[in-house]
Parts: structure tokens; sequence; C-alpha cells
């Protein structure tokens, strides 16, 4: 909920820089009032003292001595009383109070630095509330003003340092340049490189430097900023002493930081440290307090928030109570009260989702009815106005009453005219407003609906300032709109123009982790829009372009950096820095306060240097999309099959030298596959039928090839639902029948058609000859997993096969060895575990160990090593799960090990889809070299060995299946003329025997190539 993470965070900076404003200010003769009044959080004493001081300079002479620390000590009174109150007019006053004090003092006057930095402040703090950008310039011009009076050995440096940092934090929201949060942080750091005690000063600049971080976190989403800025929060809670609001201040910033990374890693670590937190501020502060209100909400918040992700009934229970609480005690007056309703909104909607009572949704649409006539200004009405709708919304998914869809579209109509023009919920608002419409198109079928909804949603699709994020969002939700409507023309222009923003979404100087944060919400997106373009009758060349640029995002930004970025670094560093630096500053997310015009000026000036680049000798194609016509060379040895599936249609695009083809599928469905169990074998002639079968007749290999040399070969390319289905294994197997993809063709994978472009390039830009070394890892004890008894010995019958393929094995298992030999060895095998991590696909990794202790070699890092240069030819991960991706959230960007191997720059990667046998893995991994070694090393030898290998294990499979077979039907004879002896035979020799489909089927189905 907008807004929820600063519930009463108008307190933060009153015992802060503020405070310290009080207390220095006794060169103005006033520090006795000053001191009082900095301990006091009573509106009426603090409306008492603005009194008594009016009245003093309403009577005192105009050229009084101690008009000019009256008119200062009443101007940092205001402040005081506007964050009590939020009234614009305090502010407003105590801007020109300070300016009349800085006016009548003297030029020379030693109080001047002090007087421009409290001014400054009161800048700042309504630049806070009305984000006028002229407000906080005068505030940083003011700052470095006084920094210039006093140099850099001045008792003030350490306060000017603070609120300077302060004002380009502030600034920041405004602009949404990442220099600003620079900025804040560098003068931060600045004030504590200086001698300072450990006093107020210095505890508030560590304060501030953890709130600098977390500000630059929600910039760029780079998660060591955030854990940065939670070391320094800590700090500062910790040194911190004095009253109660001062620690309070300093424990609630702390529980938002441990908040706000939870709702990126769902932790449940971390929100626990937040409602810990939460808590001693609420124990701490006392009966009566005005600020005890603020924290039981931002209790109850964080009980929701453990709710929604990882936590219990009783969480949203608890929540729900603390925040009754909360408004029980909270004064009319309290400007937090609109948003602590609707927190309570929120958690009793949070109950209907549970319960899917109507009398807890209709509580949490009365309750959001208050928290619209308690709203302060526009703009927090604005605010709960669309939650209202969004409430009102469930209830008519629950009702289905045309009333509740046509209230839901009216409240939110009254939230769009309450949200300014330039206003960052906007874009938000209009997308909501014109979702609202299609629920309704879906019962009233009428064109006026239709129409409507989807003008709002171009809107924002259409609109320069707005992020790419939510343009990304509305264009899908577009594309569903006309789907409905089956107006696939328009759902074609609008994917047209959605897919090309998938790109630019991802900075280029996040982590992968971070990468994926930002792609969970669009997963499926490039998959629907070349589902549209099919039915919209364009060439599948179109459709397979759009799977082209919206796919594999996170392999494609790798890519670049190494492709062409990497090499305009080589011959034009200047021009690749400022690439670098201008692509980074568009892809900073806007805040809800920001300018929106500022993302259109980055844009323009983004464009304006990918221009110039292009006019570069040899770089007249930098970053441009693919050509219609670039797969096709990527076919020149073999067929690639493409097979896309989105909620709309499924369609192979089958890629060949000369042309690219389509055809539909079906019967291959979206809710079908979702229906299935990858592991189950009735998945394998469930997929013939409908998909495998159809393609292999449509291009022609309907029968087993007559020589082992005549193996055609094709590159399989799933998409969506489909990844991590074992096409290769598809077909019939019980009875040895013909009809199964391993009988028709050899199968290899790859994630994308740029994947198998980019590795055939490096090929051929081979800088280094790799040494012909080989690097084995059994790591048949590992610590904390199970023993696998057969890894050592399938290391050691590699290391005299490898010999005998003129390689010289090298075998290791600690992580540090492995990694200094990883870029001189042409062939990489583990044998060992491998782990496949739900919520981070790029922390999956392989068990390794390091001085007797557990040690991993995760995704993430071979995603850093670039070591392509040295071609290493092969990595065979004989482990389970190396291909695996338990999140769907992930499935377009297939980060997993084997895709991990392959960025690294391994030519070929064999891996798995699942859990595979210990002792069959030997067997298989013997046949595939020698396959290899038989072939030469060459690029085809990889598949065809593992092909033969996987051939090997299916007929073994089958001879097994038919001797149990046999077996049990003896046993069957027996048991009809009484006997019990040969029985009991022979289930002794079948004890260690695992069934053929619990064991070997499933190390058939499992292994894989990818290229």
């Amino acid at each position: 909920m907008e807004g929820l993470e600063y519930i009463g965070a108008n307190l933060r900076y009153t015992r802060s820089a503020y405070g310290a404003l009080f207390y220095v200010s006794f060169p103005l003769g006033d520090e006795p009032r000053a001191l009082a009044l900095g301990q006091n959080t009573k509106r009426s004493d603090i409306d008492q003292e603005i009194d008594k001081l009016r009245h003093w300079l309403e009577t005192a002479s105009p050229d009084h001595a101690q008009r000019v620390s009256h008119l200062h000590t009443l101007g940092i009174t205001l402040i005081e009383k506007f964050h009590l109150t939020t009234s614009f007019d305090a502010i407003d006053w105590a801007i020109e109070y300070l300016q009349e004090a800085i006016d009548l003092a003297p030029l020379e006057s030693p109080t001047r630095p002090l007087q421009y930095l409290c001014l400054a402040t009161a800048y700042q703090v309504r630049c806070e509330r009305n984000m006028n950008t002229a407000d906080i310039d005068s505030a940083i011009k003011l700052c470095r003003e006084a920094t210039y009076i006093t140099g850099t050995t001045h008792h003030l440096r350490g306060l000017q340092m603070k609120i300077l940092g302060d004002a380009y934090r502030v600034r920041l929201n405004c602009s949404g340049e990442v220099a600003d949060v620079n900025e804040s942080i560098r003068s931060y750091e600045e004030g504590l490189d200086l001698d300072l005690p450990i006093n107020m000063i210095r505890i508030d600049l560590t304060h501030a430097l953890g709130l600098g971080y977390q500000a630059r976190y929600q910039v760029t989403a780079t998660m060591l900023d955030m854990d940065t800025s939670l070391q320094l929060l800590q700090e500062a809670c910790d040194a911190t002493a004095g009253t109660y609001q001062i620690k309070n201040s300093r424990r609630r910033d702390l529980a938002l930081g441990h908040q706000i990374k939870y709702l990126r890693n769902e932790d449940t670590l971390e929100i626990n440290k937040a409602i810990t937190l939460f808590q001693e501020c609420v124990d701490h502060t006392p009966t009566g307090d005005p600020t005890l209100a603020a924290g039981y909400a931002n209790l109850g918040t964080a009980y929701a928030l453990k709710r929604r992700k990882v936590g219990s009934f009783k969480d949203l229970e608890r929540s729900i109570e603390l925040l009754q609480n909360a408004v029980k005690i909270s004064k009319v007056e309290d400007p937090n009260g609109s948003s602590i309703l609707g927190e309570l909104g929120m958690a009793y909607q949070d109950k209907f989702f549970e319960t899917k009572l109507l009398s807890d949704i209709d509580t949490a649409i009365e309750t959001w009815q208050r928290a619209i006539d308690s709203s302060n200004t526009t703009k927090q009405q604005a605010t709960q106005l669309q939650w209202k709708s969004r409430a009102v919304l469930e209830r008519f998914h629950k009702t289905k009453s045309v009333t509740d869809i046509d209230q839901s579209i009216l409240l939110m109509q009254r939230s769009l005219e309450n949200t300014l023009p330039e206003d960052i919920p906007r874009a938000v608002r209009l997308f909501e407003l014109g979702s609202r419409y299609k629920h309704k198109y879906r019962n009233t079928r009428a064109k006026e609906d239709l129409t409507t909804g989807t003008t709002h949603l171009r809107t924002v699709i259409q609109d320069p300032s707005i992020d790419v994020y939510a343009k990304i969002l509305a264009g899908e939700d577009a594309m569903n709109f006309f789907a409905l409507a089956e107006d696939w023309m328009q759902g074609y222009e609008v994917a047209a123009s959605l897919i090309k923003l998938i790109p630019p979404l991802i900075p280029r100087f996040l982590e992968t982790f971070d990468i994926q944060y930002v792609l969970r919400d669009i997963e499926g997106v490039a998959c629907e829009a070349a589902s549209m373009a099919l039915y919209a009758g364009k060439e599948p060349s179109v459709a397979l372009q759009f799977l082209e640029i919206g796919r594999d995002v996170i392999a494609t930004s790798i890519e670049d950096l190494r492709g062409e970025v990497g090499i305009l670094e080589e011959k034009y560093p200047d021009l690749a820095n400022q690439f670098l630096t201008q692509r980074a500053a568009l892809d900073i997310p806007a805040t809800e306060d920001s300018v929106p015009d500022q993302r259109y000026k980055r844009g323009n000036v983004f464009e304006n240097l990918v221009d110039k680049i292009r006019q570069l000798p040899g770089f007249k194609d930098f970053l441009r999309e693919p050509s219609e016509d670039a797969p096709k060379p990527a076919a020149s040895e073999h067929p690639i099959v493409v097979i896309n599936v989105s909620r709309y249609r499924s369609d192979a695009i089958i890629i060949s030298h000369d042309q690219i083809l389509s055809m539909a599928l079906a019967d291959l469905s979206f809710e079908k596959i979702k229906a299935q169990s990858r592991h189950s074998p009735v998945v394998l002639s469930w997929l013939w039928d409908v998909a495998m079968k159809p393609i292999l007749d449509f291009l022609g290999f309907t029968k087993i090839p007559i020589s082992d040399k005549d193996w055609p070969r094709i590159c399989w390319i799933p998409m969506g639902p489909l990844s991590g289905f074992p096409l290769h294994a598809a077909g019939y197997h019980n009875d040895g029948s013909s009809e199964a993809v391993i009988e028709r063709v050899m199968s290899s994978y790859s994630s994308s058609v740029k994947a198998i472009i980019n590795g055939r390039h490096d090929t051929k830009t081979t800088r280094e000859v790799t040494r012909d070394r080989s690097l084995l890892v059994a790591m048949e004890n590992t610590p904390g997993a199970t023993r696998l008894p057969f890894a050592t010995r399938e290391v050691n019958m590699l290391h005299k096969l490898h010999i005998s393929m003129s390689l010289d094995p090298i075998i290791a298992k600690n992580k540090t060895n492995i990694l200094s030999q990883l870029p001189h060895c042409k062939i990489f095998h583990f044998a060992g575990h491998g782990f496949t991590d739900s919520q981070d696909p790029s922390r999956s990794h392989l068990l390794l160990e390091d001085n007797g202790k557990s040690d991993t070699l995760e995704v993430g890092k071979l995603l850093s090593l670039n070591i392509r240069q040295s071609q290493p030819f092969l990595a065979y991960l004989s482990a389970c799960g190396t291909g695996q991706i338990k999140n769907n959230t992930f499935l377009d960007e297939s980060i997993h090990l084997i895709s991990g191997f392959r960025l690294a720059g391994f030519r070929h990667v064999i891996g798995t889809l699942w859990e595979v046998s210990d002792e069959t893995c030997v067997d298989m991994a013997k046949d595939t070299y020698e396959g290899i070694r038989d072939g030469g090393m060459s690029d085809d030898s990889v598949c065809r060995g593992l092909h033969m290998a996987s051939r090997a294990l299916r007929k073994k499979c089958l001879s097994m299946l038919i001797s149990r077979k046999e077996r049990q039907a003896r046993k069957d004879q027996v048991r009809d003329v009484g006997s019990t002896g040969e029985i009991q035979e022979e289930r002794a020799s079948e004890r260690d025997v695992l069934p053929c489909e619990e064991d070997d089927s499933v190390s058939f189905h499992s292994i894989l190539v990818s290229e």
C-alpha cells in the first residue's frame, strides 16, 4: 500500500538533524529555549511557544538586538509544528521567518552559516511534501553556501554534510537521478571522515548514510546496497542513547529496512527482525504519546506482510488486532490516521482472501471509506479511493454483480481525478481503470467497454513520461483485452510495441539475482506476444523475433556486454563508458514522487548516443533487433524447432537453412501442460501424441534411420510451461515401439536461437588455444549430503578413458582449485550432488567441499566467469537437476546450472532435468565419452554420443522390463499350483534390484545436451 512504510516517518528528523539545529542555535542567544523545545513533541506546547514568539516580534522594537534570534527560533519551531501537523501554512511561515532573519543579520555574522542550514532544512521539508524542485534546489544552494563560508574545519561541518546529504536524498525523489543519491552518500561519508567524536552528529551521519544506501537500493535494486544500509542502521541504532523518541526513531528505520529486504527475498528472518524492532518501539512508548498509534500500525502492517508471504492466519489476526488498536487511539488530527485506516482495510481484505466471507470484504470496503473521509490531502484521498476500488473489484469477483464493477470503475475514476498529470501513480491508476473495463467487458461484451478500456491502457503504453515497467503491465493487459474480443490485429499492434520494451527494462549494472527480481512479473509476455502475431496472420519469423527479443533477457544482457558492448569497450572505451552510464540512468525505475519528464529526456540522450555509436566503422547494427532472416544460418547444420505455448495457442516454429515455418499444435494447451507431471511416464506418450509426432511427421522423420551415420538431428527450444519437459524422451517405450523421438532423431536443446548463434560465433573468434586437459571432480562424500558410492568409480573410469582421448585428466574437488583450472580445461566433468534453488535460480549450485566443510559453485558465480576465449569444449554435469527450474516465475530466463556453464563459455553442456541414478550415471558417461572420442570430439559427436548412450540405456531398460514381466508371470503360475519355494528364491535374488521405471528409465528421460 502506498506510504505503508512511512507511517510515523514525519517524526524521523525531529530528533536528528533538526534536534542538532536546536542544539547549535546557542550563538543566537536562545539556547535554553531551544533545548527545552527540542525535547518536546506536544502540539499545545509548540503552539504556545509560537504564540509567545509572535507576540514578542509584534511588540518589540524593529531594531531590537534579539530580533534576529527570535525570528530564527520561530522559524525552527514552525518546522517542528509542520512535522506534527503537516500544515503547509506552518512550513511556509517558517521559510518566511528564517529568510527574514537572514536578511536582517549582518553579512559577516558568525551565525550566517547556521541560518543558511536552517533555511535549507525548511526548504527540504517543504519539498518532501510538495515535490517542488525549486525548493530542494534552494536547499542545496544554501547548504553549499554554508560550507563555502565555514570551510572544512568548522565545528558545523559534520552537520552541514548531514543536511546537504539529506537534501540530495530528497532531490532523488524529484529527479530519479542516481547521481543525486550518490552525492547524498558522498556527503554523509565526507561528514563521517571528519575527526568527530562519537556524538549525536556522528551517529546521525551513520544513520543517514544507512538511509542513503537504502534509497540507492530502491533506485538500483542492488542487494549490496540494502545489506550495507542495514549494517549502518544497526550501528546507529546500537549507538543511540537519549530519549525514547530518538531510540524509537532508530528502531523504526532499521525495522523498515528489514521489512523492505523481506519484500524482496521473502526471508522469514528479515520480517521477524522487523516485527521485533517494531514491538520494541511500542513497548518503549508511553500511553498517551501521539506516536503510539503509528507504532501499533507499523507493527500491525509488519504482521500483515508476514502473512502475505510466509506467515499464518494467526499473523493476520494479530495484524488486525494491532491496527484496530492504532485506529482506536489515533487522534482526529493525526496526519497518519487515514494511512492507518487504509492498512486496516487491507488486512480485512487479506482476511477475505482466506475466508471468502463477504462480511470480511464488506468490512474492508467500509474501512477504506473511513480512510477516504479522513484523508488530509487530495493525494492521500486518491490513494484510498484506489484501494477501495480494488476491494470492490474483489467483491465483484465473488458476487459477479454489475453494480460492484460499476462502483469499482467510478472509484478509480475519482482517484484519477484527484491525481495530477505529473504524479507517478497516474500510470498505475490508468492501467487499473482500463483493467476494470476488461472485467466489465467479460460480462457485457459491449464495444463501448472495449474501446474505453483499451484507450486507457494505450495511454499508458504511449506516454513517454511513464516508466517501462508500467507500460509492460498495461500492454500485457491490453493484449488480454483484445484476445477476449478476438481482435487479433489490434492485439498484435500492442504486442509489437510491448515486446521492444522488455530489454530496456534491465539495467546493465544489476546482478543476476536482482535482474530475476525485476523480470518475475513479466513471465510469459513474449510467448503471448508471439501467439498474438500468429493469430494476426503474421509470418512465423515475426513471432520468432518476438520470442528472441522478449525471452532469455539475462543471457542476452551478459552476451551483449561480452559481445557488441565488449568490442565497443575495446575500441572506443570512452563511448562505451557513456553508453553504460546512460543505459543505467535510463533504467532507473520511477518513484511515486519523481518528475516524469526526466525519463523522457534521458531516453532521448540515450537514443542519440546509440545513433552516434552506429556511425562508427563496424557498428552499423549496434544493438539493433535481429532481422527476420537472422535465425536461418543457425539452422544450417540441422533444423531448430521452437515450441511456443501461451494461454492463447500453441505452435511449433520450425527453422531450416532457407525458411521459417509454423504449425499449430491444437492439442497442446497451456492448461493441459500445467496439469501434467514432468516425472510421470504417462507424460512421455502424451507429449508424443500432442506435439512431437506431429512435428516429426511434418519434417519427414517418420522412421528409424537405416544407418547410425544417417541420424538426423533437431535442436529443441521449448517455451513457457513446456520448459523442463523431456521432449527428447517423448514416445511409447514399454513395448519397444519406434513411436518415440529417440528412435527418429538425435536431440539437443537451447534456450534461444541467439544462444546458438553466439556459441558458433565464439568458435570462429577463438583467440586462445585450450590446453587439452580435462578437469574431473568426484564428490562421493559431500558434507551434509548422502554418499554417492559410484561417483569415484565414474571419475576413475573417465581418467583412463580421457587418456585414450589424448586428454590430460586432472582430479580436483576443492572449489578454489576448480575455479583456477576451469579456464584451462577442455572438458569439465562433475560427479556429485546438485541443488536447485526454487526461490532464486541463480543460487542453484553444485555441492563441493573445502577443508572438510561444505562449499558450493553457484550459477551466479558461473555467470560472472568469462572463459570463452579459451573455448572449453564440454561441461558434463553428472548431478541431479542441473537443468531444472522449480519456480515457474523464471521459465523464460532458463537460469540453471546448464545455462551457467554455457554462458561461462563452454561450447556444449550435458546435464539433467531432475534426479538420476548414481550407478546408471557411470554407464551413461562411459558410453557418451566413447561416442565423443570415436566422433573426433566434433560438435556433432557430443549429441551423437549422448544419443547412442541413451538408446543403449533404453534398450537395457526395456530388456529388464520384459524379464521382470516374465518372472512375474512365472510367479503367478506357481501361485496357481500352491507352491511358494520358487517365489522366495526369486524375491531373494531381486532384493537389491530397483524396478526399471523407478531407476534407469528416469536417467534416460532426464539427461540432455545443451548447445
